[in-house]
């Protein structure tokens, strides 16, 4: 583990049981990030970008007597650490695919929000281009794990690399791996799509506090060809006051993001 990521995982930590956010139920349990390969690595890059910096959403009423008005939804914060991986080939290697490379791109999702009322939802979703395809999105549906009045959730990912060092003459395997263990009040959904992936969390309290929740996730994607990158991601979030049969007030917000590799150069 990198020094930035042991900051970044005592930073996590903290932020949690300090009780950054209104919601002290997400307690975290287990936190490792290993997803920078030793210092010499060729072919890997690591972005850090803010989607949004406490980010006001305002919507409309939908299908309601009261029309137009506009109110406040959520406030969000959400950060995504991207990993490039080129692995199995070099990026400048004739028939990349065919000689086993492939490019990996694994995004650590961060953040928190907080909700305007009691009874709602808050989605997700990363959109890929078509040269990159979705692999998976952890944690996915279903699997929390129930525990009297809170749900427990495990991120857990890993995979061997083959990568290269010494300038891209030499090789080496990297245990890519991280893992992220957290409680909390409501369930969580994590699904892939045909051109991206999706995740979040409905909810409905009864609590006279505001829900507030911490964004947790891991997504993966993978490409045939570093002639994929540079590559534009799209993140969206979508929000939802829910009053009555999914009719309420509705926000949603989308940024463009450049993914791109280390190309050795």
């Amino acid at each position: 583990m990198s020094d930035t990521e042991v900051i970044e995982a005592i930073r996590r930590l903290q932020a949690l049981q300090a009780g950054e956010t209104p919601d002290n139920s997400e307690t975290p349990r287990e936190y490792i990030n290993q997803l920078t390969p030793p210092i010499g690595t060729s072919f890997f890059k690591r972005q850090t970008v803010t989607i949004f910096d406490n980010e006001v959403f305002r919507g409309t009423f939908i299908s309601t007597p009261l029309g137009d008005a506009v109110v406040q939804v959520q406030t969000v914060t959400w950060k995504v650490d991207i990993y490039t991986y080129v692995t199995g080939a070099r990026p400048d290697q004739p028939q990349f695919e065919a000689n086993g490379g492939s490019v990996m791109v694994v995004m650590v999702h961060s953040g928190h929000l907080s909700f305007d009322c009691r009874t709602g939802r808050s989605m997700y979703r990363v959109t890929a281009p078509t040269s990159v395809s979705a692999q998976k999105q952890l944690p996915p549906t279903g699997s929390g794990i129930k525990n009297e009045d809170y749900w427990n959730y495990s991120i857990s990912y890993q995979e061997v690399m083959n990568m290269f060092n010494n300038g891209g003459n030499g090789s080496l395997n990297f245990d890519a791996k991280y893992k992220e263990d957290f409680s909390r009040k409501d369930p969580l959904t994590g699904v892939t799509l045909s051109n991206g992936v999706e995740f979040g969390t409905k909810f409905e309290t009864f609590s006279e506090d505001l829900p507030a929740f911490n964004i947790a996730g891991v997504s993966i994607f993978r490409a045939n060809t570093p002639d994929a990158f540079p590559a534009k991601f799209s993140f969206e979030a979508n929000s939802a006051w829910i009053l009555v049969d999914d009719l309420g007030v509705a926000a949603n917000k989308k940024v463009e993001v450049e993914v791109d590799i280390n190309r050795g150069v």
